[in-house]
């Protein structure tokens, strides 16, 4: 099973852009587990830098993205300083972090966000070329150095009134982690998972006696009859507790249980689905 590794950005004392009543930090965290939610729905595992509000170490979650086999990593952060716009990053020459980039980017413009452009990159995809130490940047060259397609996506802008827009409710922040969920399901070819019908409750185990309920039920004069001698709601007990053919005699008295012969003690045969216990 595929396996991805999310970061929520900064963390901790590290609260990243702040323009109140946003913190990056929170933003973050809530898209991250909203992309985790509905890559739930796929067939892979995903792994989280930080659950909470705790300091994250850029070498540390590289190491542990290495660690697991991570098939690809996103970083989730947001934007400030004036602007507007959303934006992805992949390090330079790795060419499958510059195409999830064009997916995190594609699909950041399908939940209504505008993108920013960069000379020379399709709108909204932008190479890092450089990261000081500890610069979030270190995410996308650290991973690419792993082998491990890495990308930094930036949606919006903080302090811009348009992008706070985009934003501003639970509901935003969840389309925008459902944005880079898609980017990596298409990314990845995930499939989805199969859905289990839920387990029927079980039923109690027949035997001779057993007090059961019918509501309407149909009334057979044989295991094989086709045709409903009548309808029947009351309370029945079990003849034998035997089932041929998914029905089951039942007689109308306790003590008529198992009394031979049958034929003047049973009251005669009902579908075993429509036993009703209690």
């Amino acid at each position: 099973m595929k396996k991805i590794f999310i970061d929520a950005g900064h963390g901790g004392r590290d609260s990243g852009a702040v323009c109140k009543p946003f913190k990056e930090s929170d933003l973050n965290l809530a898209v991250a587990k909203a992309a985790g939610a509905e890559l739930g729905k796929y067939e892979c595992e995903v792994v989280y830098s930080r659950a909470g509000d705790t300091p994250t170490r850029i070498n540390d979650m590289c190491a542990l993205a290495k660690k697991i086999g991570a098939a690809a990593s996103v970083s989730i952060h947001h934007n400030a300083g004036g602007g507007r716009g959303g934006e992805a990053f992949y390090w330079r020459g790795d060419a499958a972090a510059r195409r999830l980039a064009g997916l995190v980017a594609r699909e950041f413009k399908a939940a209504g966000q505008t993108l920013r452009c960069a000379e020379g990159e399709e709108p909204g995809v932008k190479p890092s070329y450089a990261d000081p130490p500890g610069h979030n940047f270190g995410m996308c060259r650290v991973n690419a150095k792993n082998g491990i397609p890495a990308v930094l996506g930036e949606y919006a802008f903080v302090d811009s009134p348009k992008d706070r827009a985009m934003i501003d409710t639970p509901a935003k922040l969840a389309a925008e982690g459902r944005a880079y969920a898609r980017a990596l399901v298409t990314f990845l070819h995930l499939k989805k998972r199969e859905v289990k019908p839920p387990d029927e409750p079980a039923q109690p185990r027949l035997r001779a006696g057993a007090a059961v309920r019918l509501e309407g039920a149909k009334l057979y004069r044989s295991s094989d009859a086709l045709e409903a001698a009548r309808t029947v709601t009351g309370g029945y007990y079990l003849y034998d507790g035997l089932t041929v053919r998914g029905r089951c005699r039942v007689t109308k008295r306790e003590e008529y249980v198992c009394r031979e012969p049958a034929r003047l003690f049973v009251t005669g045969w009902v579908d075993r689905e429509a036993l009703r216990y209690g």
